[in-house]
């Protein structure tokens, strides 16, 4: 196969995205490089933001895992960096499998030494089967080494007196500068204890779950997880799961849902009438002490 007649798949790989990224931009300017680099055109691409390499396998990523499924259209793939395929062994080993079997290339853009082209079309160049062992070797290291430093950092904060630790908060508080400096505390979100309080008040009056529920949806209410997403400058919705949708598909906004039982127990509205006593002690002291509501 003649150089200049190589198809390339681009491959972009987020674990967090934000307004501020600019890492999907920088990914793909570097394997345009790295295709111009090895004669190859660049066919399509597959942008999974949002996706943590160290949870999901290159087979298991919305857009990877379709193009990995259906490998007739090119005949590399490209990524910027190693640990944009991979963290651990066992998926380098699955990958470099999957690329022997269908005679493919592995290029990554960036990385010790500069560009690094794992070519399985010729199936005698045992040399691509060590550098991938020795590079699934470093990138499970590092994978766990970032893991024990966010542990580590984890436990830290939680010996900090009223830290926020940066995950989501519960639904009702939201992040706000230490009035002394050094990281971020909680405080009532001002629009979602709104919503809590109506909830709350219409519990008490008898109202059921599931009614109060579907008038939030029709109300165009968003739901905690859509609410943090505003806030954070994000688009609603993603990938689905539980019992309100078929689990792996996408939405734009998540809905508003009544748990699965005790939709309006004595016990459900006698832990509403406590949730209320706390709320109105968080509006006064404005200290992070109410329990969590999660109607979703």
């Amino acid at each position: 196969m003649a150089t200049h007649d190589v198809k390339a798949l681009s491959v972009i790989r987020l674990s967090v995205r934000t307004d501020e990224t600019t890492s999907p931009g920088r990914q793909r300017t570097a394997n345009e490089e790295s295709a111009r680099g090895i004669g190859a055109e660049i066919v399509g691409e597959a942008e999974d933001l949002d996706v943590s390499a160290s949870k999901t396998t290159p087979f298991e990523r919305p857009q990877l895992g379709a193009w990995l499924a259906d490998p007739a259209s090119y005949d590399a793939i490209l990524w910027w960096r190693l640990d944009r395929a991979v963290r651990s062994m066992a998926d380098m080993h699955a990958l470099a499998k999957w690329a022997r079997d269908h005679h493919k290339m592995l290029v990554f853009a960036e990385g010790p030494g500069g560009r690094l082209v794992l070519d399985f079309r010729n199936p005698l160049d045992i040399m691509s089967e060590l550098l991938v062992t020795l590079l699934a070797f470093a990138a499970q290291m590092e994978a766990q080494a970032i893991k024990e430093r966010v542990t580590s950092a984890t436990a830290a904060l939680r010996l900090m007196p009223l830290r926020c630790r940066g995950a989501r908060p519960p639904y009702g508080y939201e992040p706000v500068p230490m009035p002394e400096g050094g990281g971020y505390t909680l405080a009532p979100d001002p629009e979602a204890v709104a919503v809590v309080e109506r909830i709350i008040r219409e519990l008490v009056d008898g109202t059921a779950v599931s009614a109060i529920a579907v008038a939030l949806n029709e109300e165009g209410i968003p739901s905690p997880r859509d609410h943090w997403a505003l806030k954070r400058g994000r688009s609603t919705g993603g990938k689905t799961g539980g019992r309100h949708y078929d689990a792996g598909t996408e939405v734009e906004r998540f809905r508003w849902g009544a748990p699965p039982s005790r939709r309006s127990s004595p016990r459900r509205r006698c832990s509403a009438i406590k949730c209320t006593k706390a709320l109105r002690s968080v509006t006064r002291r404005g200290a992070p002490s109410w329990r969590r509501i999660n109607p979703c």
